[in-house]
C-alpha cells in the first residue's frame, strides 16, 4: 500500500480560459449533460505539486506535473512524477514498472467530444464509460489505483448520421488481450429529417475479457477465472420522443447475456464452495426512459433515468462497472450464486443556476442480497457558488447488502471530497480527502484513505 503522510505541498495552478482545476475528473459517473459546469473539455491547465511523502516504508521528496492543453477538439494531458528517496537519492520509478510503462506519463490525448462530435477517441486512463444504453458496461473504470493507473483507448465514430461504431479497450499491456468492447450501431433515418423517426438506433454488443496480465494489488497471481477469457452479447434500442428547449425525452430496451465461463478452476471453485454447482449463460433484459429538463431555463435543470431490469440466474446488470478491474475473479464468482431476480436503475442529476451540480445513482435489485446488491453512486460539485469557496466530490459504494453500511468505508468504496478556501483572488489553500485502493509498505494494495492539504497559487489568462 503507498501510504502518503503529506507534510507539506504547494500547487501551482496555471489555467488558459475558465479557471478550474480538474485534477481528478471528479464526475466520472455523470451523464454529463450540464455541459457549461466546468466542461473539462474546455479548458487548459497546468498544475504542479511539491510534496514530502511517504512510499511503501520510504520517505520521499519532489514534484507531480501534470500539464493539461485543450484547444477546440484536441485535448493533451501528461502526468509526470519526480520523486527521490530522501535517504538514497534514487528516483522512485514504481509507477512505470508493468503493464503500460512509460505510457503513464501520458494521462490521456482527445480528439472531439464523445456523443457530439461525428469523431471522437480518447487514448489514456478511461473513467465513466458507458456502451450504448449501458446494460453490461457502465461507469466502468479501467485504473483503480492512481498509482497503476492503466493506459486503454475509448472512441466514437458515426459515418453521415446513419452508421457508426463506439467501443473501447482497457490497457495497452502487451502480456494479454485485455477487455475489450465494440458496439456497431445503425441510425435507418438517420439523415431523412423525419421527426421523432430519424433518432431511432439499433446497436449490437460484444465484450470480451481474457486478462492474463497480474491481479490487481498482486504482482504474481493471475486473473484464475479468466484463464479462457470471458464473453458477453447485447442488442438495444432506442429512440427521442421529445427535443424541445424544455424537454429532451428518450425511451430504450435492451437485451443482453453474459456467456458462460470455461474455466477449469472456477469449476473447482464452484464444486468446493456450497452449494456445490457449476452455472451457465446468464440473460437480462430492461427498458427505460431518460429526461433531461430545463424546468426554469438554466435556473433548475434535472437529468434523470430509470430503467426496470429482470434478469436470470447467473447475471449481474451492468456487470462491467467501476469495480470491475478491482477483483475481476470476485466478480465472476459472484455469478455463480445470482439468482433470478428484477430490479430498478435510476440516476438523478440536478444543476441549480449552472453553480451546483448534485445527484446520484442507485443500482437496487427488489429483494437485495449478498447475492444480488446493490450499487451507489453520489457527486457533488459546486462553481462559483459561494465567493471564496470551492467544494466537489463523489462517493461510490459496490456490493451494498446492508443500507445502513451504505457510507462505510471499506474495500468496496471510492471517494474523493476536495474543499478549498479563496484567500485572495490568485491565492487558495485546501485540503483533499481520498479513499482509494493504495499501496500499502509490505507491497500489497488495499483501500485506504489520504489526506493532502495544499497551497495553491491560480492565474487566469
Amino acid at each position: 500500500m503507498k501510504k502518503l503522510l503529506l507534510l507539506s505541498i504547494l500547487s501551482i495552478f496555471l489555467c488558459v480560459g475558465n479557471l478550474h482545476a480538474q485534477e481528478d475528473n471528479l464526475f466520472y459517473g455523470f451523464d454529463n449533460s450540464f455541459e457549461n459546469l466546468s466542461n473539462p473539455d474546455s479548458i487548459s491547465l497546468f498544475t504542479g505539486a511539491f510534496v514530502f511523502a511517504r512510499i511503501g516504508g520510504e520517505n520521499y521528496a519532489g514534484a507531480r506535473f501534470q500539464p493539461e492543453l485543450n484547444l477546440g477538439k484536441v485535448g493533451v494531458g501528461f502526468d509526470l512524477p519526480i520523486y527521490f528517496n530522501i535517504e538514497s537519492g534514487e528516483l522512485y520509478s514504481d509507477e512505470f514498472k508493468n503493464g503500460a510503462g512509460i505510457l503513464r506519463l501520458i494521462s490521456y490525448v482527445r480528439y472531439g467530444r464523445k456523443k457530439k462530435d461525428p469523431v471522437f477517441i480518447k487514448v489514456g486512463q478511461l473513467r465513466g464509460e458507458s456502451l450504448g444504453y449501458g446494460s453490461l458496461l457502465n461507469n466502468y473504470n479501467n485504473s483503480p489505483s492512481f498509482e497503476k493507473r492503466k493506459v486503454g483507448v475509448s472512441y466514437d465514430f458515426r459515418i453521415k448520421k446513419v452508421v457508426g461504431i463506439e467501443g473501447l479497450y482497457s490497457d495497452f499491456n502487451l502480456e494479454s488481450f485485455n477487455l475489450f468492447a465494440i458496439r456497431p450501431y445503425v441510425r435507418p433515418f438517420g439523415a431523412s429529417g423525419i421527426p421523432v423517426l430519424k433518432t431511432l438506433d439499433f446497436g449490437f454488443s460484444y465484450i470480451s475479457d481474457k486478462d492474463r496480465t497480474n491481479r490487481f494489488g498482486d504482482d504474481t497471481g493471475k486473473n484464475e477465472f479468466l484463464s479462457d477469457g470471458m464473453k458477453a452479447y447485447g442488442f438495444d434500442m432506442g429512440i427521442t420522443f421529445i427535443n424541445s428547449n424544455f424537454i429532451n425525452l428518450t425511451g430504450y430496451t435492451h437485451f443482453s447475456k453474459l456467456a458462460k465461463i470455461k474455466s477449469d478452476s472456477l469449476a473447482r471453485y464452484h464444486q468446493a464452495i456450497p452449494p456445490a454447482q457449476g452455472y451457465g449463460a446468464g440473460k437480462g433484459m430492461g427498458i427505460g426512459v431518460n429526461a433531461n429538463m430545463n424546468v426554469v431555463g438554466n435556473f433548475f435543470r434535472l437529468n434523470s433515468r430509470i430503467e426496470r431490469l429482470w434478469y436470470t440466474d447467473n447475471y449481474l446488470p451492468q456487470f462491467f462497472d467501476a469495480h470491475y478491474e478491482i477483483n475481476k475473479d470476485a466478480k465472476i464468482a459472484a455469478l455463480g450464486d445470482a439468482k433470478n431476480k428484477q430490479g430498478i436503475y435510476g440516476s438523478l442529476t440536478a444543476s441549480l443556476m449552472d453553480k451546483v451540480l448534485v445527484g446520484g445513482n442507485l443500482l437496487l435489485p427488489d429483494n437485495v442480497s449478498e447475492e444480488t446488491p446493490a450499487t451507489m453512486q453520489l457527486n457533488l460539485k459546486t462553481k462559483d457558488l459561494f465567493d471564496k469557496i470551492i467544494i466537489e466530490g463523489y462517493y461510490t459504494k459496490a456490493n451494498l447488502v446492508d443500507f445502513g453500511d451504505a457510507f462505510e468505508f471499506d474495500d468496496n468504496s471510492l471517494a474523493l471530497i476536495r474543499f478549498a478556501y479563496k484567500i485572495s483572488p490568485i491565492i487558495a489553500t485546501g485540503i483533499d480527502y481520498k479513499w482509494t485502493w493504495n499501496k500499502q509498505d509490505d507491497g500489497s494494495f488495499k483501500a485506504d484513505n489520504s489526506v493532502m492539504p495544499y497551497v495553491a497559487l491560480r492565474f487566469q489568462f
